[in-house]
């Protein structure tokens, strides 16, 4: 039974850690591009690269602590799967202004990504390449 709970527990928790890794790597490339484009710093870059190697290398010290891809069984599957699916019941549920709480954090990541990519807000949306000082 302890062995059922500490593969359950540790595929939730490399469930966790794997979608921490993506979400860095995300904000990486997003920072790569901005960095091209000299709308952000480097330490924007460097965060992106810290936030998805480190749960990443804590990832892949589980899966070694665990025994590797071999001693995987669907308990530790199911545990795997554990975390998108909380993260997906949060996505859903709903705001006190009666917006799902998906909707607001994909505004947020939008607002955020367009900011770091240089997106002028006040002309609709034109890229750095507009040189008007009012569209931003």
């Amino acid at each position: 039974m302890t062995d059922v709970v500490i593969e359950s527990v540790a595929g939730f928790v490399t469930g966790g850690l794997a979608l921490s890794a993506a979400w860095g790597f995300f904000w990486l490339a997003i920072g790569l591009v901005g960095l091209s484009r000299r709308t952000c710093g480097r330490r924007i870059v460097l965060m992106g690269a810290v936030g998805g190697c480190v749960p990443l290398a804590l990832a892949i010290a589980l899966l070694w602590w665990m025994g590797g891809f071999e001693r995987m069984t669907p308990v530790f599957a199911a545990g795997l799967v554990g975390m998108p699916t909380v993260l997906a019941g949060l996505w859903l549920r709903r705001m006190p202004d009666g917006q799902r709480a998906g909707t607001h954090l994909a505004a947020g990541v939008r607002y955020l990504r367009e900011d770091l990519l240089g997106m002028h807000h006040g002309c609709g949306g034109c890229h750095d390449g507009h040189d008007q000082k009012t569209c931003r």
